[in-house]
């Protein structure tokens, strides 16, 4: 845990020992919950065949709320913190509902795809509210990595998109701008002093309760539920369908608490530009997760990702390598 960690670092000789450390833990932590979270868009995929995104969002949030809770023994928030609880909630809300949908009305692939406009939307935010100062290398190399994605999507327009339009595109942009605030959020919560349990199971309070919400809300208009569930193939919007149990644990546990916790560590330690360069990693991991499913179960249905994939992937890594090595924007000041 945390103490093994700690430990570690002080045994590193040297101050700067003591920051490669901290700084490879957070780049892995980051690594690793891009991982889960490409793996766990075709898992969300083959998940949302039949029931109600929304609803599936709801029985996500909820069931990651109490889980963080219970790990925090339902410690409270401080009253001064809760507007940025609040905030931090409204941004997991649209980085999940949002998605979700989109996810519903598109494809694993095309979700991934969208994932590495995080580090642009990060990149203004923190240069815009002089979080970080400007850097060539870290630009460079966002702007290198999305060109890969970009790429992809040029190379092959219809590369994992089988409907939704430009409403599916803006639900997955306004998820990503959900996801980039998130983390600054978070890094923000810790700096504060709030602990990652506490803050991550009231923000997944507030999360679950506006999705709940928005559900009972839209779900009563019988054309939106249509376009949610083409077909009604989800009935009513409430029904849990058969086979959900596998997708629903891996879904709260490897896509929800343990890429969240993953984050929280790494927004302690790396920049926020460059914990959100890591989403490029995610077309490349959701790729490969989708052949594999595909070649276990031929049936799937799975959106197979174009050749062009191979070509923007060198752009992708080459870009996330310049962000990764580029020099930390904030360094402790010498007396």
């Amino acid at each position: 845990g945390s103490k093994v960690c700690g430990y570690i670092d002080r045994m590193a000789t040297g101050p700067g020992k003591v920051e490669e450390i901290s700084a490879a833990r957070g780049s892995l932590s980051a690594l690793g919950a891009q991982a889960c979270f490409g793996v766990g868009s075709v898992v969300v995929g083959l998940a949302l065949g039949s029931i109600s995104p929304l609803f599936f969002s709801l029985i996500r949030s909820s069931t990651a709320a109490v889980l963080f809770l219970s790990y925090a023994g339902f410690k409270g928030i401080p009253l001064k913190d809760w507007l940025l609880i609040f905030v931090y909630g409204m941004a997991m809300f649209f980085s999940m509902a949002a998605y979700t949908i989109a996810l519903k009305m598109s494809s694993p692939v095309m979700a991934a795809i969208w994932q590495p406009t995080q580090p642009i939307f990060t990149l203004i935010m923190v240069v815009g509210l002089g979080m970080e100062p400007v850097s060539f290398q870290k630009t460079l190399g966002i702007g290198m990595a999305f060109s890969g994605c970009a790429y992809i999507v040029v190379a092959n327009p219809d590369s994992g998109d089988v409907g939704g339009g430009m409403i599916a595109h803006l639900l997955f942009m306004l998820g990503c701008i959900g996801s980039s605030s998130m983390n600054l959020l978070s890094k923000e919560l810790q700096k504060r002093g709030n602990t990652v349990g506490p803050m991550l199971g009231w923000s997944c309070t507030v999360c679950a309760t506006l999705i709940g919400i928005t559900t009972v809300v839209l779900q009563r208009d019988e054309e939106f539920l249509t376009i949610l569930c083409p077909g009604k193939g989800c009935g009513n919007g409430w029904e849990i369908p058969d086979g959900f149990l596998f997708p629903y644990l891996y879904v709260v546990i490897m896509m929800t608490a343990m890429p969240y916790y993953l984050n929280s560590i790494a927004s302690k330690v790396i920049d926020g530009s460059v914990m959100s360069a890591f989403t490029a990693a995610q077309p490349v991991i959701s790729a490969i997760t989708t052949l594999i499913v595909s070649s276990i179960l031929p049936n799937a249905g799975l959106k197979l990702p174009h050749s062009s994939m191979l070509y923007g992937v060198l752009g992708i890594f080459v870009g996330l390598a310049f962000v990764v090595t580029a020099p930390a924007a904030q360094k402790k000041k010498k007396d």
